[in-house]
């Protein structure tokens, strides 16, 4: 029987190896674009962290802290874009590809249920479910191109 999460970081290897050919062919620039992904998905989730920090802030403790709730997601909304662009260039799995791009359209909807509250506030609902939605997936990025990155699939 096997626990839970066993056989996942195999059947990374796998598609790791199928999209470049094997371990050992991956140039010193593609494991160092490896590594720069992984600090970028780092920063990403801590980002996620904080933002949701702050909209609990606004909820708890004062509905001035919106403004900085509001304000912090500029200075990281770019990053699911670099990310998206770095899974190619670090030849990541198609999986994590598909992940990143995941990501980067969720930012857009994001913003998108974020500004849409006058006109559709059942739809303005879905913007907290989204934003747990992005933590989730910046985990399981990170998760999966740290193992990548550490050459550690199990």
């Amino acid at each position: 029987m096997m626990k839970q999460g066993e056989g996942h970081g195999k059947d990374m290897k796998q598609e790791d190896q199928a999209s470049t050919g094997s371990a050992e062919e991956l140039t010193r620039g593609v494991r160092i674009i490896r590594w720069v992904f992984v600090c970028f998905a780092t920063i990403f989730t801590v980002c996620i962290t904080i933002q949701i920090f702050f909209a609990g802030l606004a909820v708890f403790v004062s509905p001035t802290d919106w403004m900085r709730h509001m304000m912090f997601a500029h200075w990281f909304s770019a990053l699911p874009l670099i990310m998206l662009i770095l899974s190619f260039v670090g030849r990541l799995p198609r999986k994590i590809r598909l992940q990143s791009l995941g990501v980067f359209g969720l930012m857009y909807a994001v913003y998108f249920t974020a500004n849409i509250t006058a006109i559709s506030p059942l739809a303005a609902a879905v913007h907290p479910v989204i934003g747990v939605w992005l933590f989730c997936m910046s985990i399981t990025i990170l998760t999966q191109t740290a193992r990548l990155a550490f050459n550690n699939p199990d």
